[in-house]
């Protein structure tokens, strides 16, 4: 099988996934197979695969697509389906031949059944016995799914699906095998099916338990034996069987951090179907027809520990795991993050669907004229180049002296400076990959674009300025030096932030952030702006804002509300205690039902209105190792203040021309944070 970079860094499952607008032109395979072959890294040659949906149909006759291990069997399972259910049995052939040892892929064509969902579960019952000899994989109308062993380009070869697919209304695409699988047999490559769902998966779901549990009860007996393929049969359930929205089943599944006992609108349906919530680490991109419009889901968990973006464009919506997946094929697209234990939802007809106040608030993105390469300056055209070449060729340009380094064409290259040490500023023009400037000490980076995760990781020392967003876990650990951002950041920004001695790192942000920022901090200073943003009464950040601070300062345009800020217990286990200290004598009743109607119920509310008594009874609900006591103030920036991020935010917004913007945003109010 082909091998267009044999080296390889294993770095978690790549998914991709790609809709059409009602009037944009349909998609060929290539477009996926461009995307997903672009993170051949997160790979490996065991495993990957590809789905197209057509509204159309996808061949016009029932058909299953079966796994097995020679043509005996396949003929074994036509008469099985006949003799046991009376269907007619109509044309089998083989769209890749099985090997001594291997599997081939076959098609069956049989006539219509109305119980098609449980022949498929019975055949794949009873082939699946003993000795796996045969498994129906997809049986859709709408639906096509093509994988197998190998690499992206190999499945796309194998299944010529350049020239036997044609082009379709969706896509989803997939690269590396299921983990959790026994073994590494085509039938445990992505995407799974059922019905007319696909999913693709990166992660690790450790509810899979409890949801095969959940599933056995509602009839599912077979299963290959990986935590990925219930997804598609809990979407596939719950919305075809059990009559619920894509909106809702999505909601459950996600399984969010959510008051349950304060108004939540699914609450009836998360009791009852419990057992289908999803946990642990996941990011699921799903693909559905039925039959009068096609639908992009993308669910990711309530922490984001596995890495999603959104993107669109004028044609297309996209779903993928990193930035460059959709700027291989789209220059244009619009790319931004999905929050934790959320989902996006997209129609060819509708549009999107979910979450839709985000798009309409946050994508007013402030935007950049990007320069061309100064002349003078060393410049290094990345097409083609990895990030070992292409960091050779940065470290010997800095040994000879070179003090301007400017890469064009970056996209997705990782690493980019990590381990550099010199006296240099390097400009890159594009999509910096994940882990730019780890552990940088001197070099100054300066992005005229997005970048991806993981930026400035560890860096103690120099700087990078990113004209437009940044995505999840910015500047962990950052120890020194400076980082700006002109738009907005993801996830887990400034976690476990620090200084030493004279070294004061600062983190700055022109736009908004997502949930966990500063978590752990221990020193050095944050700010976020919210630049850009259509509503100002809506504050720049996520949740659980600085969990577990110890030291630095965060300050915040606006007001935060105190339930954002660290990690407070259930609203409702709050409100339980302190009638428990009303039958104690600690509260009365009347100041009961104050409490109840104020909108925080966090520590520092408590603190400022509860007797001493029943504030230390009510405090032991907060204490845990995730917390700390925390300053928390809404003000005017003072002198000092002033004289601590002045500096930098002068430098800020001459940088991004936004002189008049932070002159007036520094007249405002911010929440500041810090320890006691």
């Amino acid at each position: 099988m082909s091998d267009l970079f044999p080296s390889q860094v294993k770095s978690g499952c790549g998914v991709f996934g790609i809709l059409r607008k009602y009037d944009a032109p349909k998609i060929p395979s290539v477009i996926p197979l461009t995307s997903i072959e672009c993170v051949r890294y997160r790979g490996s040659r065991l495993g990957a695969g590809f789905a197209r949906f057509d509204q159309r149909g996808v061949t016009g006759r029932k058909r299953l697509k079966v796994f097995a291990d020679s043509l005996k069997t396949i003929f074994a399972l036509s008469r099985y389906i006949a003799d046991n259910f009376g269907l007619k049995i109509g044309e089998v052939f083989e769209e890749y031949q099985s090997e001594s040892g291997t599997y081939g892929s076959y098609v069956v064509e049989l006539e219509h059944s109305d119980d098609l969902d449980r022949i498929v579960r019975e055949v794949n019952r009873t082939f699946s016995e003993g000795n796996f000899s045969a498994r129906v994989y997809c049986w859709g109308d709408y639906v096509d799914v093509s994988k197998g062993v190998g690499y992206p380009k190999d499945i796309h070869e194998l299944y010529n699906l350049a020239e036997r697919s044609p082009p379709g209304d969706l896509w989803l695409a997939h690269t590396r095998q299921p983990t959790n699988s026994p073994g590494m047999l085509p039938v445990w490559s992505h995407p799974f099916s059922s019905g007319e769902w696909a999913i693709v998966h990166n992660g690790d779901i450790s509810s899979f338990g409890s949801n095969m549990e959940f599933l056995f009860s509602v009839g599912y007996r077979s299963f290959v034996g990986t935590d990925s393929e219930v997804i598609a049969y809990l979407l596939d359930h719950l919305t075809s069987k059990e009559g619920l929205s894509i909106e809702e089943a999505a909601a459950l599944l996600c399984n969010g951090f959510e008051d349950f006992l304060n108004g939540d609108p699914i609450l009836p349906l998360r009791v009852k179907y419990r057992g289908a919530a999803l946990d642990g680490p996941f990011t699921v991109v799903a693909g559905h027809c039925d039959g009068s419009d096609v639908y992009l889901l993308a669910l990711t968990d309530r922490f984001k520990f596995r890495p999603i973006v959104i993107g669109e464009d004028d044609h297309y919506y996209y779903v993928a795991s990193e930035e460059a997946e959709i700027r291989a094929v789209s220059s244009r697209a619009r790319v931004w993050t999905l929050g934790p234990g959320d989902f996006f939802l997209a129609s060819m007809n509708r549009g999107v669907i979910h979450p839709t106040e985000q798009v309409k608030i946050y994508h007013t993105p402030l935007t950049f004229h990007q320069p061309r390469p100064r002349d003078g300056a060393v410049i290094i055209d990345t097409v083609g180049s990895d990030y070992r070449a292409l960091n050779s060729m940065i470290r010997s340009y800095v040994r000879a002296g070179i003090k301007e380094i400017d890469l064009v064409n970056v996209n997705g290259q990782r690493y980019i400076g990590a381990g550099i040490e010199g006296d240099a500023k390097i400009r890159i023009y594009g999509t910096p990959g994940n882990c730019l400037a780890n552990y940088n000490q001197t070099l100054h980076f300066e992005v005229f674009g997005n970048a991806q995760d993981d930026v400035g990781d560890a860096m103690y020392g120099g700087s990078v300025v990113i004209h437009g967003d940044c995505r999840d876990v910015l500047g962990q650990v950052l120890q020194g030096g400076y980082i700006y951002v002109m738009g907005d950041a993801g996830n887990r920004c400034g976690i476990q932030m620090r200084e030493f001695r004279d070294r004061r790192p600062f983190l700055i942000i022109g736009g908004k952030v997502d949930d966990y920022l500063g978590e752990y901090m221990a020193g050095g200073v944050i700010v976020v702006l919210g630049l850009g943003q259509v509503r100002t009464d809506r504050p720049p950040v996520g949740r659980y804002v600085a969990t577990g601070m110890v030291g630095g300062r965060i300050y915040i345009r606006g007001r935060v509300p105190l339930k954002r800020i660290g990690l407070n217990p259930v609203r409702a286990d709050v409100l339980q205690y302190l009638e428990g200290l009303v039958m104690d004598g600690l509260l009365t009743a009347e100041q009961y039902e104050t409490l109840r109607s104020m909108e925080d119920l966090s520590y520092i509310t408590l603190e400022e209105v509860l007797p001493s008594g029943a504030y230390k009874a009510v405090s032991r609900l907060f204490t845990n190792k995730y917390f700390k006591p925390l300053r928390v103030e809404y003000r005017y920036l003072t002198h000092d203040d002033l004289s601590l991020i002045g500096p930098h935010l002068n430098s800020f917004g001459s940088l991004f021309n936004l002189t008049r913007e932070i002159h007036e945003v520094t007249s405002e109010k911010f929440t500041v944070i810090e320890p006691r």
